[in-house]
């Protein structure tokens, strides 16, 4: 049960509560969960963006939405309204597997039959998207990776998840909850989103404490460069706070990446406490945004826009960066060890 509260002088009172419900209860159909995945996909990927292009469609067989990740994978979402059993998993991995084997030209004629598709072609959207316009039509949607939605599961489906899980296979189950008002009218879904890392580890290259972080300054504009100067990386608005810049220990390395340019910073976590902060992010009146969140870092590298280190040199030395990752790790440690000599590099030129 949750608890609306308003403040009142130096103490709160409560307002109005809201009661777990199921979906079927409600009256909420599993389209509308759907519809709220593929317009809002950072409730599914609070860490990262996707790119959706696809929803199912009565009288095709197909997942509820498709996606691709910043690496070109294919993000395969199914919703279950109330309930997920075994079947599930079953029917999931039958879809999953037969996408491995699509060509190219099914994937862009689902994107072109999708209502909310902006148009063009789908790797044309997919190159922009990722920062990559070299990269190979033919690589798109080659690998897969599998979410079930869903409120509930049986023992049974959370132990086939684990196992495969166990055994590489890159599949995981998102649970979430709707809360109702007294009138029965859903007002509120909980769900945690994705744990799962985008990157898969490569054993023999394995994680030397590197990060990469995304400065997406989309709604503010140069905000990298205050982070620059004050020694920070930060985030605002996520509804996580700043869960996403968890996770680092002092001493490890960033990458500062900045869309449209590529990596423009190396530095070293200064802190592995995130803290509430302002001044990075303003709005167009000079307000600060709410919720912005700081983490101490020390810039040992910064590059001028014509020196970045863009997505496509990255991927002919073999690595293509994970550029819509708010705050994730760069699993391949050789390889990052090598964009890091690549940034000295430039900056003693």
């Amino acid at each position: 049960m949750l608890y609306s509260l308003e403040k009142n002088g130096t103490d709160f009172i409560v307002r109005e509560r809201f009661i777990e419900k199921a979906a079927s209860k409600l009256g909420v159909l599993e389209k509308a969960i759907e519809n709220w995945i593929a317009n809002s996909p950072e409730l599914l990927f609070p860490k990262e963006q996707v790119l959706v292009f696809a929803q199912s469609v009565a009288g095709q067989s197909m997942a509820d939405v498709l996606a691709l990740d910043s690496f070109g994978n294919l993000v395969v979402v199914e919703v279950k309204r109330d309930w997920s059993d075994r079947s599930t998993v079953s029917q999931l991995l039958e879809y999953a597997a037969g996408c491995k084997d699509c060509a190219y030209e099914f994937f862009n004629q689902q994107a072109k039959q999708y209502k909310k598709w902006t148009g063009g072609e789908l790797i044309d959207q997919f190159r922009v998207f990722a920062e990559r316009p070299d990269f190979p039509q033919t690589d798109l949607c080659k690998r897969q990776r599998v979410f079930i939605v869903a409120p509930e599961s049986d023992s049974g489906l959370k132990k086939i998840i684990d196992w495969l899980r166990a055994y590489g296979v890159p599949i995981e189950f998102i649970p979430f909850r709707l809360f109702a008002d007294d009138a029965q009218s859903p007002r509120f879904i909980d769900i945690i989103g994705v744990t799962s890392e985008t990157e898969v580890q490569v054993e023999d290259d394995s994680w030397a404490g590197h990060w990469i972080f995304n400065t997406n300054e989309t709604h503010c504009p140069g905000a990298y460069q205050r982070m620059f100067d004050r020694n920070v990386i930060a985030v605002y608005g996520y509804d996580n706070g700043g869960a996403n810049l968890e996770g680092a220990s002092p001493g490890q390395k960033v990458f500062a990446y900045v869309n449209g340019q590529g990596i423009r910073a190396l530095g070293e976590i200064e802190n592995s406490a995130v803290q509430a902060g302002k001044g990075i992010f303003l709005d167009l009146s000079g307000h600060q945004y709410p919720e912005e969140y700081h983490l101490s870092v020390s810039w040992k590298i910064r590059l001028e826009p014509e020196a970045a280190l863009s997505n496509s040199e990255a991927s002919a030395m073999g690595y293509s960066l994970p550029v819509r990752t708010v705050f994730g790790r760069l699993h391949r440690g050789r390889l990052a060890g090598q964009l890091e000599a690549i940034l000295k590099q430039r900056a003693a030129s």
